[in-house]
């Protein structure tokens, strides 16, 4: 096996971006057997012809258009499953007469037979693979099948922090914070027996595959052996997210900007410290500065009222508007609770921004003092007191906004998808 390949695999995604990536470059190298997963758009004629429609044609391009697979060697090689209820789930979450509580627990009830088809089907494709590498719940029948041929290794994506360490952050946030309680809702509808579906596939695998040395100590300290887990940090779409243009940059030093824009992006709840980022910014908020959230709430909204008139909501964004967004701002702000390896980090850094996080997930690609700030969690006055430094040193902001882009850049796709690939093939030897 050469540097550059891989063990013959078998991916099993729900739609995580680093397995996508995965994929894709597995199947240029011809080292991908299948990849398996819910639906996503080949530009098929109806696709095409879907996407030409004047009103449902945009609908489709903000939602499952996105999910697009534009290679055609990976677009062979994908097989999709849970369609009929993948679609039906996003219908019900956009169903204006349903409660907000109701419209949820129909959409989670619908994802779990989508995952319960995608796992069902991966099936079919083991016996080809001399690995698996499969997402969180989607990965038990795969594993059962890859033992049951006794060859080959299974690999367990897992984007977050253990389960039972969630649970008890979770239960620590209840009390804490009672207010935003609401709007972490995580296992409240799992269906019976999931979580010992998820030891089972942990219990299975050869490998535990996470984006943080903190996700990887979740899993150490719930009786994993660290001999077991393996930390790639994810990667970040240089070709989108970049500092602004040199013209830009240049144009925008020279004009003297009217306010300090602080922006969050990500899903508006408890579990990404989101009563702590309102509170921090509370308490620094000037006449002349603003705080942007970017993304879709998580259960009830109401929590948010309180605090209504710091923020500006926008909603979830394509890729391209994200980063938009991001090179408008002056500091990205997430000082989450639980994490795997928080994307939206690795995109912010990469437009030129300097960012405030805690050790939580991005400890190990920010460098305190040097990108940015590393703050303790559930911590309002150090947000306060590293958004006031900011705002008050114009250049520490642009050089810590330089060091993150440059920091950034060493975190492209291919960074991730090579030193994973190195990593099957290890463990395939």
């Amino acid at each position: 096996m050469t540097e550059d390949s891989a063990p013959n695999t078998l991916v099993v995604n729900f739609n995580a971006p680093e397995l996508n990536q995965l994929a894709l470059d597995l199947a240029r190298r011809h080292c991908l057997t299948g990849y398996v997963r819910p639906y996503i758009n080949k530009d098929r004629w109806w696709e095409r012809g879907l996407s030409a429609l004047p009103l449902a044609g945009d609908l489709y391009a903000r939602s499952f258009g996105r999910r697009r697979v534009a290679d055609p060697a990976l677009a062979k090689l994908t097989h999709e499953a849970g369609i009929a209820a993948d679609l039906c789930a996003a219908a019900v979450l956009r169903l204006p007469l349903l409660s907000a509580a109701r419209r949820a627990a129909r959409a989670s009830a619908l994802y779990m037979s989508v995952r319960e088809s995608v796992a069902r089907a991966a099936v079919d494709f083991v016996a080809q693979a001399e690995c698996v590498v499969a997402y969180e719940g989607y990965a038990l029948p795969a594993f059962e099948a890859l033992r049951a041929h006794r060859a080959g290794r299974a690999v367990l994506n897992y984007p977050v922090a253990h389960h039972r360490h969630r649970r008890r952050a979770r239960l620590e946030e209840i009390e804490r914070e009672p207010d935003f309680a609401s709007t972490w809702p995580d296992f409240d509808d799992w269906p019976e027996g999931h979580e010992a579906r998820l030891d089972e596939e942990i219990a299975l695998a050869d490998a535990v595959l996470v984006g943080s040395s903190y996700a990887a100590h979740s899993f150490v300290a719930e009786g994993v052996p660290a001999a077991r887990m393996r930390v790639v940090p994810y990667g970040v779409d240089l070709q989108t997210f970049h500092p602004p243009a040199a013209s830009d940059a240049a144009a925008a030093a020279a004009t003297v900007k009217p306010r300090f824009q602080v922006i969050y992006a990500g899903q508006l709840t408890q579990r990404k410290g989101l009563s702590y980022l309102l509170r921090g910014y509370q308490a620094f908020a000037r006449a002349n500065t603003d705080l942007v959230l970017v993304g879709s709430p998580v259960g009830s909204t109401v929590p948010l009222q309180a605090f209504a008139h710091l923020f500006r909501h926008v909603a979830h964004q394509t890729r391209s508007d994200l980063a938009a967004l991001y090179r408008a701002s002056d500091v990205f702000l997430f000082p989450t609770l639980v994490e795997g390896m928080p994307l939206v980090v690795l995109e912010a850094m990469a437009c030129g921004l300097p960012v405030i996080v805690t050790a939580n997930g991005p400890a190990d690609i920010v460098r305190d003092g040097v990108d940015g700030f590393i703050v303790p969690e559930r911590d309002p006055q150090a947000i306060c007191l590293r958004l006031d430094r900011l705002y008050r040193d114009p250049e520490l902001r642009a050089r810590m906004g330089r060091n993150a882009a440059e920091r950034a850049r060493e975190f492209g796709w291919s960074a991730y998808t090579g030193k994973l690939r190195r990593g099957l093939a290890d463990l395939c030897a």
